[in-house]
């Protein structure tokens, strides 16, 4: 009779589990991903500059670099994500940043790690990690940066430096039976790279934050005008928690009602929806995926669907009282944006984006400088007479937190 019924197989904690303690495997689900090998990526990020700071596209590296040529306080620069990434509860959250934080090799600088909570950051510098020794690591040189956590707000994150293939942890923060409250307001985050000056220092940064809560490496120089450094790509990924254009949402769907607009010899807007800054008086991070529209017509049309055009006369209301989307029908004027999708109509039509929706991999979104994505179907008639048109735009809403919107 055999005794080894009872044995118990547990794995060692070391990087080949996730943040949850589950053994790592080649699945992961993702949530964002991003190089630059054309341009700065204007529709998966925004840019930031104050005072001096410059944000320089490189064609022969793919890559950019960050630049601060002042000694004054707030000034500098940032490539940001325009939209959070969603963190599925339960499940590890893996973020991959690649770049060089000292690329102008500054002597007499401090590497660190930081978490922030509420606008107000935790730094513990290398000389205080708790993990493998890495002294030997340049930061004047690119590194991949990994970071992974177990939020519930209450548990570990792990800062990984990948040398030769090989995550190595640098130090670790275990937040259980340490505090009343949680060690972050929510684990839902954009990938930053942040050049900035203090009063006393130039700092460059980068990982997964926004302005109030994240976590991230850094590299800290008594303030100087020389200081420069590289972002190059990053990816984000739920170990087990779904893709991201497959979470479960909430659907809702805007339209011109029984009304029809005419539509004459000038391209017009017909109906345009658009993410609110706000929802319940707190900032919307949740995401927007556009999955379909219809369009119907008494003549026939030209229509195009738009990204970000620049509307006449437009007044904005809101879908529903549990949408984080609000829509127009009274403009009268378009100009600009993108054509992400055009065609013929004599009679009507139903568009489906499928799976991934209707932008592709772009999610509509608040976004970080103040103005919020827009979607618009336009229309212009193509024969003799005008067309009264009707229209729908249907979309999905993800919350980046628990599946839930708004938070």
């Amino acid at each position: 009779m055999s005794n080894f019924k009872n044995i118990n197989i547990k794995a060692q904690d070391s990087a080949s589990i996730d943040a949850f303690g589950r053994w790592r495997v080649s699945q992961t689900d993702q949530r964002f991903d991003s190089e630059f090998i054309y341009d700065k990526q204007p529709l998966l990020f925004d840019e930031a500059l104050v005072g001096t700071g410059t944000a320089t596209h490189n064609s022969a590296t793919r890559d950019i670099t960050l630049a601060n040529a002042s000694v004054v306080d707030g000034d500098g620069a940032k490539m940001i994500q325009k939209w959070h990434n969603p963190y599925t509860p339960g499940n590890s959250q893996l973020v991959d940043v690649t770049g060089t934080l000292n690329e102008s090799n500054i002597a007499s600088g401090t590497a660190s790690v930081f978490v922030r909570n509420n606008g107000t950051d935790t730094v513990i510098d290398q000389s205080s990690w708790n993990g493998t020794n890495v002294d030997d690591v340049n930061w004047n040189f690119s590194q991949i940066f990994q970071m992974d956590f177990q939020s519930l707000k209450v548990g570990r994150i792990r800062f990984n430096l990948v040398r030769d293939g090989s995550p190595v942890t640098v130090h670790e923060i275990n937040n259980d039976n340490i505090r009343a409250g949680g060690y972050w307001q929510y684990p839902a985050q954009p990938v930053q790279w942040n050049i900035r000056n203090t009063a006393t220092e130039t700092i460059m940064e980068m990982g997964y934050f926004g302005t109030d809560n994240g976590i991230g490496f850094r590299y800290s120089v008594p303030i100087n005008t020389t200081a420069k450094m590289r972002a190059i790509c990053s990816t984000v990924k739920s170990e087990g928690g779904g893709h991201v254009f497959d979470m479960a949402g909430f659907h809702f769907s805007a339209d011109t009602g029984i009304t029809a607009k005419t539509v004459a010899t000038t391209k017009i807007p017909i109906l345009s929806i658009r993410v609110k800054t706000t929802f319940n008086s707190l900032t919307n991070h949740s995401l927007v995926i556009p999955q379909g529209f219809d369009i119907s017509t008494d003549n026939p049309i030209k229509y195009e669907l738009l990204l970000n055009p620049t509307l006449t006369g437009a007044v904005y209301s809101d879908v529903d009282t549990e949408s984080g989307v609000e829509l127009d029908t009274t403009a009268t004027a378009v100009s600009g944006g993108a054509v992400v999708d055009s065609g013929y109509v004599s009679t009507s039509k139903n568009t489906s984006g499928g799976s991934k929706g209707l932008l592709g991999r772009t999610i509509m979104s608040k976004g970080h400088n103040g103005t919020p994505d827009v979607l618009t179907l336009v229309a212009v008639r193509t024969g003799g007479t005008s067309g009264d048109t009707l229209a729908s735009i249907k979309f999905k809403e993800i919350g980046t937190y628990n599946n839930e919107i708004h938070q």
